[in-house]
């Protein structure tokens, strides 16, 4: 068929083979090798392992599951530091209640992120 004829399609619009086409005309497919077919399972993974592809999909996978964690992390553990917080500012005077209270909560995030570190 010449790059020129008219393809025929179906109803469908699937291409209508019009000639016959002989084994020795077509290219041959690529032969996997032989072992691809046989490999075991931890062959496989081995080698999924030692992909860089797969590598940056589970480098990519370890952080957003990381961030989640800390968010839900210090979701928990926020209402129980700021009792505890409540509970030691009750018993202190006034003005250095007031000064503890601040303090805190501008150093809770960051003391906050180094437990999660650790």
């Amino acid at each position: 068929m010449a790059m020129n004829e008219e393809l025929v399609v179906d109803a469908d619009g699937i291409p209508i083979l019009t000639e016959l086409v002989h084994e020795h005309e077509t290219g041959t497919p690529e032969e996997q090798p032989q072992d691809a077919v046989t490999e075991s399972p931890a062959v496989i993974a081995d080698r999924l392992l030692k992909s860089r592809s797969f590598q940056q999909q589970i480098e990519q996978i370890t952080a957003t599951l990381s961030q989640q964690v800390h968010y839900q992390v210090g979701q928990s553990l926020r209402p129980a530091l700021e009792e505890a917080i409540n509970l030691a500012l009750e018993d202190s005077s006034t003005h250095s209640a007031e000064v503890l209270r601040q303090q805190l909560e501008s150093s809770l995030p960051d003391l906050l992120a180094r437990v999660l570190k650790k």
